[in-house]
C-alpha cells in the first residue's frame, strides 16, 4: 500500500548534522552513488528529488528512496531492493533506504553514530555511507547478488548484517570521516 516517509532532513539532527548542511549531505550522496556505479561499468544517469522533477514512471527509470523509518515502510531493514535482477531486464524498480537504524544510538554497530566522534567530517561520512548503502540496493536491481562478507576483501555487494566499518567507508583508525577512510 501507500506509506508516507519521513525526508531526510528529519535524521539530520540525530548525526549531529545541522539543516544548513544538508545540500552538502545530499551532494555527497549523490556524488558517491555516481562514482561507486561508475566504477561498476554502470551506464545509469543519477538524479536527486531536490534538484530534478521526479521521472519515475517513464521507461527506464529506476528509483532509490533515502527515507523513512522500519515503522513507517513496515519493513523490518535497513536497506532492500525490489529484485535481484540478473541482466537487468526489468529497468523500473525500486529501492528503499531507511534512516532510523543508521541515525540510531551509538550502541549499534549498524548506527552511523558508532563511528562518528567529534574529530568527524560529520557530512562526508554520513554522506558516503549513505551513497554506498544507495549503491548496495542499487546493484541489486542491476543484477548482483550479496557476496562473501566474512573475507577481507571491501565490497559493496557483501551480505547486510556484518562488516558496516567496511560497508559505510570507515578507516583503519575506526572513526568515520577522517584522513584514513577508504
Amino acid at each position: 500500500g501507500v506509506r508516507t516517509l519521513s525526508p531526510l532532513s528529519a535524521f539530520l539532527g540525530r548525526w549531529g548534522i545541522p539543516a544548513s548542511q544538508e545540500n552538502a549531505l545530499i551532494n555527497r550522496v549523490v556524488a558517491t552513488v555516481r562514482e561507486n556505479l561508475r566504477l561498476a561499468g554502470a551506464q545509469v544517469n543519477v538524479l536527486n528529488s531536490r534538484d530534478h522533477p521526479d521521472p519515475f514512471g517513464q521507461p527506464d527509470v529506476s528509483r532509490l528512496i533515502v527515507g523513512g523509518t522500519v515503522d513507517e515502510s513496515g519493513i523490518p531493514t535497513i536497506g532492500i531492493a525490489q529484485s535481484i535482477d540478473p541482466g537487468n531486464y526489468d529497468t523500473e524498480e525500486t529501492a528503499l533506504i531507511l534512516l532510523d537504524i543508521v541515525s540510531g544510538p551509538a550502541g549499534d554497530d549498524a548506527s552511523f553514530n558508532a563511528y562518528l566522534k567529534p574529530t568527524s567530517d560529520r557530512v562526508r561520512f554520513v554522506g558516503t555511507a549513505l551513497g554506498n548503502l544507495a549503491s548496495h540496493e542499487a546493484g541489486h536491481y542491476l543484477g548482483s547478488f550479496h557476496v562473501d562478507q566474512y573475507n577481507d576483501v571491501l565490497n559493496l555487494m557483501n551480505q547486510g548484517g556484518v562488516n558496516f566499518d567496511q560497508l559505510y567507508g570507515v578507516g583503519p583508525d575506526g572513526i568515520g570521516g577522517t584522513a584514513d577512510d577508504p
